[in-house]
């Protein structure tokens, strides 16, 4: 897949935005209060938009879908039991004591609260579960550039390898935040945010209606899957035949406490959204306004998984042409193997080793990452 004119045009459009945004507030910041809290001036609705932007990263539009292709409808429980219990606790309960307080972190709250060791040591932990979760959204945009071929023909030109372009995005990429992050602080950052989620609304909820449209709705895509993929709960009070082999209870205490309330609760990147409003009532309704949009996330980052495997697998396609002179012309093109070999439109991961699509101990077709377990012989959907 390839970028055309058009997707040049949204891209260029969307860095420009943003470097502009960055600048645009750049003369409004005067102390590190204002860098870190701007102010605590932003309306409410701009810090309840940056509070649900601030969670979407790279690995969650990227995984949210393969965890639908994988496991169905039950993948939405990573954005309804995991999110929306934690964010009405954290409004409810939370904010006023971290508004209150003042910090401007975790390790700064747990140091007003506890003592200097306590700071410390929670300082380093979150400075390696950030550098690690950063890594991660780098690796999957330098992966995501590659893959649409961004740099290829620059690389091509200046007589360069292509292979080279991997870590060339993770620079660019890298250096872009940095330079917006510095220039517009956490305001600039915030209003990036906002015009994040828009254009990932923008541009997933046209992609889950026409893929809906195009596989006949919603009782088509039912109709394409099996049953438990197409069903959010059944199986969840059963943990052996819940597909990710939870029951209700570990879904409510491994996603709705322990992620949901490790996540939501102390990720100040995604706090200081509502640590930027204006008093703390304000604080308050941040993360339960942003709940309403959590809500409706799994239909585009979920549902465009789905559609991806239910929709009819790209076969050879024959093309009848009728000539002046009344003969018949059959041209018929023949898809790749790991196209023809798919799962949906899904391609088939091909063996390096032969070329030809891999194949799991069971003999099922491996497809793509999302599904190598499969190829160890488990009992994972092909």
């Amino acid at each position: 897949m390839r970028l055309t004119s058009i997707d040049w045009l949204i891209l260029l459009l969307y860095f420009l935005f943003a470097l502009g945004i960055a600048l645009s507030v750049r003369t409004r910041i005067k102390t590190s209060a204002d860098f870190l809290f701007t102010g605590r001036t932003l309306p409410l609705w701009i810090c309840a938009l940056a509070f649900t932007g601030a969670s979407i990263s790279a690995p969650e539009l990227i995984g949210m879908g393969a965890l639908g292709a994988r496991y169905g409808l039950q993948a939405a429980h990573f954005c309804g039991i995991a999110a929306i219990p934690a964010m009405v606790f954290l409004g409810l309960f939370l904010m006023p004591l971290y508004y209150g307080s003042k910090a401007r972190s975790v390790p700064d709250f747990l140091g007003l609260r506890f003592d200097h060791k306590t700071r410390l040591i929670s300082a380093c932990l979150f400075a390696w579960m950030t550098v690690s979760s950063s890594s991660v959204s780098l690796y999957a945009i330098g992966r995501l550039a590659q893959a649409l071929h961004v740099f290829d023909n620059l690389f091509r030109s200046l007589g360069r390898p292509v292979s080279e372009t991997f870590p060339f995005a993770i620079v660019v990429f890298a250096g872009f935040l940095t330079v917006c992050v510095l220039a517009g602080g956490l305001e600039g950052a915030m209003r990036n945010q906002v015009l994040q989620f828009c254009m990932i609304a923008a541009g997933l909820l046209p992609l889950t209606f026409l893929g809906l449209k195009s596989i006949g709705g919603w009782a088509g895509l039912k109709a394409s899957l099996p049953a438990a993929m197409a069903h959010e709960w059944r199986g969840a009070l059963d943990a052996n035949a819940n597909p990710m082999g939870l029951g209700m209870i570990g879904l409510c205490l491994g996603l709705g406490f322990a992620v949901g309330g490790g996540y939501w609760c102390t990720n100040f990147p995604v706090l200081q959204a509502a640590m930027a409003s204006s008093d703390v009532d304000s604080a308050r309704r941040v993360p339960l306004l942003a709940a309403i949009p959590r809500m409706l996330l799994p239909f585009v980052v979920v549902l465009p998984g789905l559609i991806a495997i239910a929709l009819p697998t790209p076969r050879s396609v024959t093309t009848i042409t009728t000539n002046a002179d009344g003969s018949i012309v059959h041209n018929i093109q023949v898809v790749s193997p790991e196209t023809a070999h798919g799962k949906g439109i899904v391609p088939a991961k091909i063996n390096p080793a032969t070329g030809q699509p891999a194949q799991s101990a069971s003999g099922r077709t491996c497809c793509s990452a999302i599904f190598r377990p499969a190829c160890s012989g488990s009992a994972s959907p092909p």
